[in-house]
């Protein structure tokens, strides 16, 4: 049956209004419209707590029963929470409650009326009225108490009712979520939150994304370097502001305001740590909140060198080195089983020995950095950067020779060479019978090289959109058009596209090629995509459809990039990277330098002195014939600096000649035979 408006307010406006005492209601068990509770947000505890500070402000429609009772037809959630503040001792049993009695054939039509003609109050008015509430001087507490909720839940609403206007009212159109909600309100700045609101596709408008978009740039206190290095606790204390998310679970976290102050702080710190470094007899010290490559481009790096271990040590080393062999014996005996049961029966075994080998290896590389040391008459002419690290500790970067201390420097490693007497020069290095030929690098060594030029074509490729569409349409060509082996009855699932990262290829190949310009290039640009790009793998492609071209020709070539390869482990006029490389222009000097671990560490001392030869002259190159090879490769690193040499494994067509120098030896590379080999070993 269906009532009309008309006919609901007529029976109310004729029914009387009064109250009862508490202990005469009753729920109604036949004359609820909502017998098995209610859709309200509010909870019964919440419910009291208003009731308490506010009294029953609207009268719950009750009909006559038996004994003087009364039965609630509409308004139990009120019941509930009056009972509840009875039990409590809040209120008396006999407490008055107002109450509207309709006759017991309309009470059907009167609790109707109450839910169905009732309209909610929508979450933003909630939001706001809050405000309101502490707008007129009450306290966070006040409120909280009055609606029995938490100062926690007042202060979120508050936050809630800060959000921009325009976002509101679509909140309230239900084009923004909760949630989303929530996030624009974690900051205060309206015009920030819109602009972050308007940059998000309707496709993707997910409170993850929309949180990047609005912490983009800020400095937060658990994942910044230097918030992490000076402690969020030694800010807040020398008065730092800050913003917390108070709809975050994480209570520690919060974004600092004050970026001057954070760096006072961290000088501060780092200053005292700078103390300690130069105290070790380095000629200077900087200190610097974060480390610059390019502010220190022109200066050279010293090397450790080794000491002699004292005669604990070396009984240690001995120790270790007899455990190692024993327990790689033991490893390459298990491997070797045939009896594939017995094999798995001795798992247990074969992992025990691995965690021992990994200890050993530890333990031996321990007394290894112990053993490397900075050579104390070469310290006087080099020097240190205190810097925070990217793990958010104070790190120090030892060993930089400005430019203006080179000649010095290389005038304390002449001495040095006299003192130490060591023959050979110039005409032990020609010497020897002419032999069998050998290659100028080793298949490590070589493959180290041509990792960091794959890693140098791959940072190059990044800005050029248009070298890896062609790229990427000739690979796809040869493929599908000139393959042989290519089967045209597979069935690929939309796209038979594939494409292999060769990031840990790179990172095998070359130890040191996590601290190289174009590695560091390359990791930017991922991350970069890594936070652009929607987490869902299935938003993906809706996403990029949604993008201007040049974003997706963009992410395109970065993918290209990022699936180069080429490295190899033997010599050769042609390399694979070579085509890509002169399409680039690449002239490896921009990302490669010639010094100790990089490339002189790695080969003989003649070729080192080869090497100066032909980069500079024989002037230069001749008192390094004399020196120890540790000595040697720091004068070679000194004479190398600026000069661009580089191997020819690294050289373009266009380069090769410009990065040998003004001296016609570009043929040395080709020239290096067993008389070489004679030499080293007579000096």
């Amino acid at each position: 049956m269906k009532f009309t408006k008309a006919e609901i307010d007529a029976v109310i406006a004729a029914s009387p209004r009064t109250t009862a005492p508490l202990n005469k209601l009753v729920l109604s068990a036949d004359h609820q419209v909502r017998p098995g509770g209610s859709t309200s947000k509010m909870s019964i505890a919440e419910l009291a707590a208003s009731i308490l500070d506010c009294g029953v402000l609207q009268n719950l429609i009750v009909i006559k029963g038996p004994r003087g009772l009364f039965e609630v037809c509409a308004g139990g959630r009120r019941l509930e929470s009056l009972n509840l503040l009875m039990s409590n001792g809040d209120i008396p049993d006999n407490y008055p409650v107002p109450i509207l009695i309709v006759p017991a054939d309309k009470a059907l039509m009167a609790s109707l009326s109450e839910n169905i003609f009732h309209v909610p109050m929508h979450a933003a008015d909630e939001y706001l009225a809050f405000s309101r509430l502490l707008g007129e001087g009450k306290s966070v507490e006040t409120v909280a108490a009055a609606f029995g909720v938490t100062p926690l839940v007042v202060k979120r609403r508050m936050k809630l009712a800060s959000v921009s206007p325009k976002l509101m009212d679509e909140f309230r159109t239900d084009d923004i979520s909760l949630e989303c909600l929530m996030v624009l309100a974690s900051v205060d700045d309206h015009e920030k939150q819109e602009q972050a609101w308007a940059g998000l596709p309707q496709w993707n408008r997910r409170p993850d994304y929309l949180r990047q978009l609005l912490t983009q740039g800020d400095i937060e206190s658990d994942r910044d370097p230097v918030a992490k290095y000076v402690t969020l606790k030694a800010y807040e204390k020398a008065g730092g502001a800050t913003r917390r998310d108070l709809f975050s679970d994480d209570d520690k976290k919060a974004y600092l305001l004050d970026a001057p102050l954070l760096e006072r702080l961290a000088m501060e710190k780092l200053n005292k740590k700078a103390k300690q470094v130069r105290a070790e007899g380095w000629k200077w010290v900087d200190v610097r909140v974060r480390y610059d490559r390019d502010e220190y481009t022109g200066h050279t790096e010293l090397r450790k060198t080794r000491r002699e271990p004292t005669e604990p040590e070396a009984s240690a080393l001995a120790e270790l080195e007899t455990r190692m062999l024993a327990v790689q014996e033991q490893l390459n005996a298990l491997e070797d089983m045939d009896d594939d049961d017995a094999y798995q029966d001795d798992g247990a075994v074969y992992q025990e020995l691995e965690s021992e080998q990994a200890a050993l290896q530890l333990r031996l590389k321990a007394i290894d950095e112990e053993l490397s040391v900075w050579p104390a008459d070469l310290m006087t002419q080099a020097g240190c950067v205190v810097h925070v690290g990217h793990n958010g500790t104070a790190t120090v970067k030892c060993g930089l020779i400005r430019p203006e201390d080179r000649s010095a420097l290389a005038h304390v490693l002449t001495q040095g060479a006299g003192q130490a007497g060591e023959g050979g020069g110039q005409g032990d290095m020609l010497s020897g019978a002419a032999a069998k030929v050998r290659p100028v690098h080793s298949e490590k060594l070589m493959r180290r090289l041509t990792a960091h030029r794959v890693a140098a074509v791959q940072a190059e490729l990044i800005a050029r959109p248009d070298v890896a569409l062609v790229a990427l349409t000739a690979q796809l060509a040869q493929k599908l058009f000139l393959s042989r082996d290519y089967r045209y009855h597979q069935q690929p699932q939309v796209l038979d596209v594939s494409v292999t990262d060769s990031q840990s290829a790179l990172q095998s190949a070359a130890d040191d090629i996590e601290a190289s310009p174009a590695w560091l290039r390359m990791e930017a640009e991922r991350s970069v995509w890594v936070q652009k790009l929607p987490q869902d793998l299935d938003a993906v492609f809706p996403w990029l459809l949604a993008q201007d071209q040049a974003t997706v020709l963009q992410l395109l070539t970065v993918v290209v990039a990022c699936s180069v390869t080429g490295i190899q482990g033997v010599e050769s006029p042609t390399q694979r990277t070579d085509v890509l490389a002169e399409a680039l222009g690449l002239d490896m000097r921009r990302w490669w330098t010639a010094n100790g671990p990089s490339y002189l560490n790695h080969v003989s001392k003649i070729r080192v002195v080869e090497v100066v030869t032909e980069a500079m002259d024989i002037n230069v190159a001749a008192p390094l014939a004399g020196m120890k090879k540790d000595a040697a490769v720091v004068a070679a690193e000194l004479a190398l600096a600026g000069s661009g040499w580089l191997p020819r494994c690294l050289r373009g067509q266009a380069a090769s000649v410009a990065a040998t120098g003004e001296v016609g030896t570009a043929s040395l590379d080709d020239s290096h035979s067993e008389a070489d080999e004679l030499a080293e070993s007579a000096a």
